[in-house]
């Protein structure tokens, strides 16, 4: 792998990553600027993007505020409210660090190869590409594993609808696999189109936004009790672990609402003056998404009452607090499909790492997972192809055994959120 900085004298950062001395020798399209060949890499010319639609990516993938009733099965034992309140403000806060940092790095060095790009330049010059390609791959991995892991979340939690409306209803292993392969095979579909992906995420992101404020209006409205102060701030925890060990492990479900907020940054190339519009996406992405969040903590948490029960998956949550099947279930529908729309996000970003490392020859396939297609396309195609790919191998291995997909997507997000976390902590460029 090579990377090459072009000359300071070249304002278009689309070529970061091709050798300077290579020039344009083609057009993918006659009469267009849209799409370039230089030598064997093809140069994304398209800007569809602006920083709302930035902002609609960014937080399709990290969605927030539609994640909380998402996680509070596996928080809420570890700590019962405090654990779900103080941990989304301590990750909250993680969170703004973290979009700083990058905010800084990508209006230094916009590229769509992100952080294995800025590796590259900050790391001693001994061992940059070795750890630059570490880098690059283990980005990509943590990629797939986190939308493999929105890809299940989709069926699992769908089919506890039925549960609640059928209590003998007994899930299967294939069930999940089905639908997760389904899941994958549409959403890839879904983001092949270049000139749809900015309009279908604003029009997700004021959705998202939209039904952030009909759970929060129908909690209150609806919630027969309130929650004491005294339950607010009552640590139940019957994880079996010792208090502070379980609000670490609790952590991660917080942690996972404001997971993957490098996705923006691998849009460089199909936004205007990324240097600066992406810094703008990557901040307004945690303000939006830290003042959405914290709002549906409160409308649950405020509502729930004593953290007494067995059951607190979402929708388990939201029966609870309504007092009505009929509500619970119009509540988490639009939630799964807003996490649905998420995955469809997750294919862009996974998609947007392949190809760019694909243009620096170190992924395998390479000549064909960095081209991209001509209209009505110009994205791509091999690259998302691959990615999905890789999505479905998580899938067959969450058929073959529970446990092993579980561990491997767990750490696929932990090294996701290492490799950024890394850079938090790597300096900037000069």
């Amino acid at each position: 792998m090579t990377f090459e900085t072009p000359p300071t004298s070249q304002p278009d950062v689309a070529s970061i990553g091709s050798t300077p001395s290579k020039q344009a020798t083609s057009t993918a399209e006659k009469g267009s600027l849209s799409l370039f060949q230089e030598g064997d890499v093809s140069i994304q010319r398209q800007k569809p993007f602006t920083t709302l639609s930035a902002i609609g990516i960014g937080y399709g993938v990290t969605n927030t505020a539609v994640g909380i009733p998402l996680i509070l099965s596996t928080a809420i034992p570890m700590g019962g409210s405090p654990q779900v309140f103080w941990g989304f403000l301590l990750m909250a806060g993680v969170g703004l660090a973290t979009a700083t940092t990058l905010a800084e790095l990508i209006s230094a060095i916009p590229h769509p190869g992100g952080q294995y790009i800025w590796v590259n330049k900050l790391a001693p010059e001994r061992y940059r590409r070795g750890l630059s390609y570490t880098t690059a791959m283990i980005s990509w991995i943590a990629a797939v594993a986190t939308g493999s892991s929105g890809n299940l979340s989709i069926p699992l939690n769908a089919f506890t609808i039925v549960t609640l409306l059928y209590p003998d209803f007994v899930y299967q292993r294939w069930m999940g696999f089905v639908a997760f392969q389904v899941i994958n095979i549409i959403t890839c579909f879904g983001a092949c189109f270049e000139y749809v992906l900015p309009k279908i995420s604003k029009g997700l992101l004021l959705l998202n936004m939209a039904t952030v404020g009909v759970i929060i209006v129908t909690l209150c409205a609806m919630s027969s009790t309130r929650t004491s102060a005294g339950d607010f701030f009552k640590v139940v925890n019957i994880s079996g672990w010792p208090d502070g060990v379980a609000f670490i492990i609790g952590l991660n479900g917080a942690n996972w609402c404001f997971s993957c907020l490098d996705a923006a940054t691998h849009l460089a190339e199909e936004i205007p003056s990324p240097s600066t519009n992406i810094p703008k996406a990557l901040i307004w992405t945690i303000i939006v998404a830290s003042s959405s969040g914290l709002l549906v903590v409160l409308a649950i948490l405020v509502n729930l009452g004593p953290a007494d029960a067995i059951d607190y998956s979402g929708i388990a949550i939201f029966h609870r607090i309504t007092g009505s099947k009929s509500a619970a279930i119009g509540l988490w529908v639009p939630v799964l499909f807003l996490v649905f729309s998420s995955v469809w996000a997750i294919q862009t970003w996974q998609s947007r790492i392949a190809w760019a490392i694909s243009r620096e020859s170190g992924f395998p396939l390479h000549r064909h997972f960095s081209k991209i297609f001509p209209a009505p396309f110009y994205t791509p195609i091999w690259s998302l192809v691959g990615s999905a790919v890789g999505t479905a191998l998580f899938g067959c291995l969450y058929l073959a055994s529970e446990l092993a997909f579980n561990s491997l997507i767990a750490t696929g997000v932990l090294l996701q959120e290492d490799v950024t976390f890394s850079m938090d902590h790597s300096g900037t460029p000069n």
